[in-house]
């Protein structure tokens, strides 16, 4: 079953440091035991039957970065965890349909369908494909993500599958027409047909009921269904009363003020109050689509399932920066002067590559002779990227740097024209070019994308500004 809508149960911190027991889920960010939700669970005391996988993923030495995964065990408030049991399941897994956008490695953005179904790749998507732009109809993949208030599909992991030896499945909600006894049972637009004996005991076949099917898929006529059971949110046990943490993304707009406001995530309702505490965040930014990570109590309000969130952290990658390696200091990098700090969620997408250049330790060795492409979280009140996603390339092509963001900080002072992002201040000179915009009619928190270059004196020019559109 899909495991996205899990929520993370966890308990008081008690004596000798455990801060709860539960299931923890969320994509893989790293290895070494296994990383999910910033914790790095041990697994080394894990039997084979202490993994529940798939087709083509048996064992955890299948698992890849990316990948949405349940983990049964303990945690402490060090983020030191011990895995009892571990579970992966696939979002979706059969044939690509369509390439409706494809992979432009520039914009870090692509559109794809599996079995009808609507796949959106981006910067975070994490693949073990040679490349995602060669990705073609007829190819059959597994892809682990979330599903979006609108029936597509976030990737957080895009990869192969073998054809043939394996059940198909997709996951959705069902929509259920005709009269009783006649229904006709559909998932964004596909038929499925289900036999006698293939819905499991605890399924109710409703309208709105969330699944997950395994079957063959016959064309974009039909699926036939093998089993259909409760989808995501069949994994919350209403009679839980509990601590939770959830990472997921938005399915509701916020609606309200933090004092007294109300979202979905992963389709379970979120409600916040005067006690919610919020990290560089305001309700604006909770809009549909976007990486949240909450974390309070689990309550059946009225019959109605809801996390009340005690804390709400921003979890997608709102900036990113593309340059030259400039310093290290332990886990906190520099690049065209953008500290750039590393924590347990943060992904190195090429240090499984045999790239010699770079290696999986980024140190001070490494200082002017490789290149980094770093996604983050802009955290303009202390002026770093939280970095969520690292790829390191060893040649250098010494082009200056690129770097996306909102900005800061503008002086528009003549003679001393700049502005700031992520810390680093940009100035403005006569040779600075801009793209459909001018200095004049730029604002704090614009959301720009600058190409610039040092100055030889410790400083920054910039060379061209875009102005970029919020999506």
């Amino acid at each position: 079953m899909g495991l996205a809508g899990v929520l993370l149960l966890g308990g008081d911190i008690a004596d000798g440091g455990i801060r709860g027991t539960g299931s923890s889920v969320g994509p893989v960010s790293g290895f070494g035991s296994v990383f999910v939700n910033g914790i790095r669970f041990i697994t080394e005391n894990l039997g084979i039957d202490d993994f529940d996988g798939e087709p083509g993923v048996p064992v955890e030495a299948d698992l890849e970065k990316g990948m949405i995964l349940q983990i049964r065990g303990e945690w402490q408030d060090d983020g030191e965890g011990q895995a009892e049991l571990v579970r992966y399941d696939d979002t979706l897994r059969g044939p690509v349909t369509s390439v409706t956008q494809p992979w432009d490695d520039v914009i870090r953005e692509g559109r794809i369908e599996v079995m009808g179904f609507e796949v959106i790749l981006d910067r975070l998507t994490q693949s073990t494909l040679a490349d995602l732009a060669t990705i073609v109809v007829g190819q059959e993949l597994r892809v682990s993500g979330w599903l979006q208030a609108d029936g597509s599909f976030r990737a957080s992991y895009v990869g192969p599958v073998s054809p043939g030896d394996h059940a198909q499945e997709i996951e959705g909600y069902l929509s259920v027409t005709g009269e009783e006894g006649n229904e006709r049972y559909f998932v964004d637009g596909l038929e499925l047909q289900i036999p006698s004996g293939a819905v499991c005991d605890e399924l109710a076949l409703a309208d709105g009921t969330p699944v997950d099917a395994e079957g063959e898929y016959s064309g974009g006529a039909a699926f036939i269904v093998s089993n259909i059971c409760n989808g995501p949110t069949a994994f919350l046990d209403e009679s839980l009363d509990e601590d939770v943490q959830v990472a997921g993304v938005v399915t509701e707009l916020f609606a309200g003020e933090f004092a007294n406001g109300r979202f979905s995530l992963n389709g379970i309702r979120v409600t916040t109050d005067a006690n919610t505490e919020v990290d560089d965040l305001a309700p604006s930014d909770i809009l549909p689509g976007v990486l949240l990570q909450v974390e309070g109590r689990y309550v059946n309000d009225n019959g109605v399932l809801t996390l009340q969130a005690e804390e709400i952290e921003y979890r997608d990658a709102d900036a990113g920066v593309e340059g030259l390696l400039d310093g290290v200091d332990g886990d906190v990098l520099t690049v065209g002067g953008v500290e750039i700090r590393q924590t347990p969620f943060t992904i190195r997408e090429d240090d499984d590559d045999d790239d010699e250049g770079c290696p999986e330790v980024i140190g001070p060795d490494l200082v002017g002779r490789v290149e980094l492409e770093v996604a983050g979280i802009q955290r303009s009140d202390e002026g770093y990227l939280e970095a969520l996603e690292i790829e390191c390339e060893g040649e250098v092509d010494d082009s200056g740097y690129e770097l996306e963001g909102r900005i800061d900080a503008l002086n528009k002072d003549p003679g001393s024209e700049s502005l700031t992002i992520l810390g680093v201040v940009l100035r403005i000179d006569a040779d600075t070019e801009f793209d459909d915009v001018e200095f004049a009619d730029l604002s704090e928190n614009d959301r720009v994308e600058i190409d610039y270059s040092g100055d030889g004196s410790g400083g920054y020019i910039a060379e061209e500004i875009e102005l970029e559109e919020d999506d």
